[in-house]
């Protein structure tokens, strides 16, 4: 039987279903008109329609890398290829199939090959109808992919250049701002937001756990961000799940608690796609952020978020009342340098002290006896931050002074002993430098063994990172030494604030305590027990009272520990 042409064409447009592809992302560039979606439909009918091939379906994927093969309509594709509702494959150009060389080679080579796909790209001329050993298909999708690496380098560089300006780049702004209608990479406070955020921070370094503050904030009918940011962008969520306004969770408070931006910071960097093609996003190293200082307004000021900082990261648990204790993370044992464990009477529903917790599990083969009371605890603390307090309000000049003498006495022996230190490390790091670069010499000289040049280079770089580690931290120490007089400034400002205070809290504590460290109880010669309590304040460390008044540094444990009323009186004599 002969067929006219009319009948081969139409036969021949029942059999071939083409599948017509388009693909348009950020990654391209100011493509115009020219590389639209639309237009790159426009034109792959056109050339169905001219070579007389029947179109089988759309395909586009609108803001899609095209170094990402997991696209949506690119795998809706793939599957109607394998349903064997497509046979033919049509691009504007390889770029739009995809910018990763060894993936479209792989599927245009091989898989469709394998699936008797026939691939067409308009504008290289490239039809695999023909065979799949045209030269430029390799050359070009090598370009393309060059390309993409390139895009993506000076897109990071960008990114990076503009953080290091101060500019913010989020999608949207944080809870609390909005962004500058005027600047969009500038943010702007947002009054009713942002006293809610100063509400959770206030609320946290008064001791409120993560779940009791979640049933704070919806007893008190508070949107949470979500649909707080809903509300003024009603069209931009197109799900409902954002619908529950009140419904708060530990997670959205403590990325409220993490968030530098209410200290005025713009921070870029802190996570990462681990390679080119895997775009799975993992933690940076803190040293490769980029923080830019004082970029907007901050809602919170500093010394509350170190506070709140402090406090998230000691572990905390509440207890049957949904408190959390104000000591937590601060009582060290002074032996083994474990946090002591508090105990909670339930029943008097009121804390009784404090014990070494490695002591408790493990015995004498671990640790001694470190305990102490609660109410002891109490008044001893709030004893010696009174007594701080109120030197440093009523002879402040002499009691900075003090201060400097005790600390750079003892600061000036540690400090010297790690520059020596530092001295040997950075020696050593050297040496292993030229080690190195010699073994290299030996290897491509053939005067060792690559096995030997493997095994000698492993264990000597190993040498190298750890001494680099311990480099790093000696400079750190240096560095904290020598910062003894700007410390002192920032403490006394602080210890000032608390001169009349007769309760503690959390946020006292932490705003001004680093650690409080429990000696064991000693015996005295007249039969009664002493305990050493060494209280270390931020900025200046452990100070001996003794040192600076001649004041006595162990303190007894009697539970009926007061507070002098007459303190004013003899600080004033002390200090002269």
């Amino acid at each position: 039987m002969v067929l006219c042409v009319a009948e081969r064409e139409v036969l021949y447009m029942a059999t071939e279903k083409a599948a017509i592809y388009c693909r348009l992302s950020q990654d391209d560039g100011q493509t115009g008109e020219s590389g639209s979606i639309q237009t790159q439909k426009t034109l792959l009918a056109q050339y169905c329609n001219d070579h007389h091939i029947a179109i089988g379906g759309y395909y586009c994927d609108d803001g899609w890398s095209g170094t990402n093969f997991d696209r949506p309509d690119f795998q809706r594709m793939i599957c109607d290829i394998e349903a064997g509702i497509i046979n033919t494959v049509i691009v504007k150009d390889l770029s739009r199939f995809g910018r990763e060389y060894a993936q479209m080679g792989l599927y245009i080579e091989h898989y469709f090959e394998q699936k008797g796909v026939r691939f067409i790209s308009v504008t290289e001329n490239i039809d695999t109808k023909s065979g799949v050993d045209n030269l430029m298909l390799p050359f070009t999708n090598v370009i393309n992919s060059y390309y993409a690496r390139q895009a993506s380098t000076k897109t990071k560089a960008a990114h990076r250049a503009r953080a290091k300006a101060g500019m913010y780049l989020g999608g949207h702004a944080p809870f609390g701002y909005l962004k500058d209608p005027n600047d969009r990479h500038h943010l702007i406070i947002d009054p009713p937001a942002a006293d809610v955020v100063r509400e959770i921070f206030r609320l946290f370094a008064d001791g409120v756990g993560y779940v009791s503050m979640t049933k704070i904030l919806r007893e008190r009918k508070i949107l949470n961000p979500i649909a707080y940011f809903n509300q003024n962008n009603p069209d931009y969520y197109k799900s409902d799940y954002w619908r529950k306004p009140f419904d708060w969770h530990a997670t959205s408070v403590r990325a409220i608690l993490s968030n530098r931006a209410y200290i005025g910071q713009v921070v870029f960097g802190k996570t990462k796609t681990k390679g080119f093609f895997d775009k799975t996003r993992i933690p940076s190293p803190k040293e490769d952020w980029i923080v830019f200082e004082k970029a907007h307004e901050s809602i919170i000021s500093q010394e509350l978020w170190d506070t709140v900082q402090q406090l998230m990261e000691s572990h905390r648990r509440e207890n049957s009342s949904g408190e959390i204790q104000m000591f937590a993370g601060l009582v060290k044992c002074s032996k083994c340098g474990s946090s002591l464990n508090v105990s909670f009477n339930k029943k008097k529903g009121k804390y009784t002290g404090f014990s070494c917790w490695v002591y408790k599990n493990y015995g004498k083969e671990r640790c001694t006896s470190h305990a102490i009371g609660w109410k002891t605890m109490k008044q001893l603390v709030l004893e010696d931050i009174r007594r701080n307090a109120k030197v440093a309000k009523l002879a402040t000049q002499k009691y900075k002074e003090m201060l400097i003498a005790a600390k750079t006495e003892k600061k000036k022996q540690e400090t010297e002993k790690c520059k020596r230190e530092l001295k040997t490390v950075e020696k050593r790091i050297a040496e292993l430098d030229k080690i190195l670069n010699k073994l290299y010499e030996d290897l491509a000289l053939e005067k060792l063994t690559e096995e030997r040049y493997q095994v000698m280079t492993k264990r000597y770089e190993e040498e190298q990172a750890g001494l680099k580690e311990r480099r790093n931290q000696l400079t750190e120490l240096i560095t904290r030494a020598e910062l003894v007089y700007e410390n002192i400034d920032k403490f006394l400002p602080i210890i000032q604030k608390y001169t009349d205070i007769t309760e503690l809290n959390t946020q006292i504590l932490n705003e001004l305590i680093q650690k409080i460290v429990v000696y064991e109880k000693t015996d005295n010669p007249d039969g009664s027990k002493s305990q050493r309590v060494d209280i270390h304040y931020k900025f200046i460390g452990y100070v001996e009272m003794k040192e600076l008044f001649g004041l006595p540094m162990v303190i007894p444990t009697a539970e009926d520990v007061e507070i002098d009323d007459v303190l004013v009186a003899e600080v004033k004599e002390l200090v002269g």
